[in-house]
């Protein structure tokens, strides 16, 4: 996001919130812990390495290399919207109606519902805030869960490659996904104390949410059939 600036009732009286336009441009989207098992069902799962910090990012995958492809002309084409994809136009501010938001974003417009009127916030406003302040504490618990899994040592490298119909290959690299051989060699201690976190089930759904990636070729086939696409895991350690 780029362009933020305070959401302001004297410069953006026109200004509408078109929640089915959300998610256009966006290949990626960050989860909160509690998204897992409704993003899963139709977009893989897997966690995104910050290069500055090091701390693992639960994220869905919604692309493969190329535009979000639940996100049409006509709304967003899937089970579940996530909440970072919905709210991706704004951001928690001090102040004011205490929102930011990028103008930018495909989501604001002319269309839609209003977010001031008469000269102030709408009630949309305050439900907007209280939803970033759940997102924030979400993806917390997220982060929060991505460390157990990597304090035992259960993530490892996701390794994608694109092979397009003229033969180009191009790889996504930098994502982790849980390490099911691992997983199955846990001692009993990790088992239980995973288990008692809740933290099994949560693997469990990541790792299966992997066969999505075949419901993103079919996605990217259909929008694009001039550039069909064949999308493949490659072996650890290969």
């Amino acid at each position: 996001m780029s362009g933020l600036v305070a959401l302001d009732p004297a410069r953006h009286g026109a200004l509408r919130f078109d929640a089915a336009a959300a998610g256009r441009g966006r290949a990626i989207a960050q989860l909160g812990r509690g998204e897992i098992a409704l993003a899963a069902c139709d977009m893989p799962l897997c966690f995104a390495k910050d290069a500055g910090t090091g701390r693992f990012n639960l994220v869905a995958l919604m692309a493969l290399g190329g535009d979000n492809l639940f996100a049409g002309g006509d709304g967003f084409h899937a089970t579940y919207m996530p909440q970072a994809v919905l709210l991706g136009a704004f951001r928690l501010a001090e102040g004011g109606t205490g929102l930011a938001i990028d103008p930018a974003d495909a989501s604001l417009g002319a269309r839609g519902a209003a977010l001031i009127e008469r000269g102030a916030a709408t009630s949309l406003v305050s439900e907007l805030r209280d939803a970033l302040r759940r997102l924030v504490a979400d993806v917390a618990a997220a982060h929060a869960l991505a460390g157990a899994l990597a304090r035992h040592r259960l993530l490892r490298p996701w390794r994608l490659v694109l092979r397009r119909a003229n033969a180009r290959e191009h790889a996504l690299d930098g994502l982790y996904t849980i390490d099911e051989a691992a997983l199955a060699a846990l001692d009993e201690a990790a088992v239980v104390a995973l288990h008692r976190d809740r933290a099994l089930a949560a693997a469990a759904v990541i790792a299966a949410s992997r066969h999505q990636l075949e419901r993103l070729r079919q996605l990217h086939d259909a929008a694009h059939p001039g550039d069909r696409i064949a999308a493949g895991e490659l072996p650890p350690g290969d």
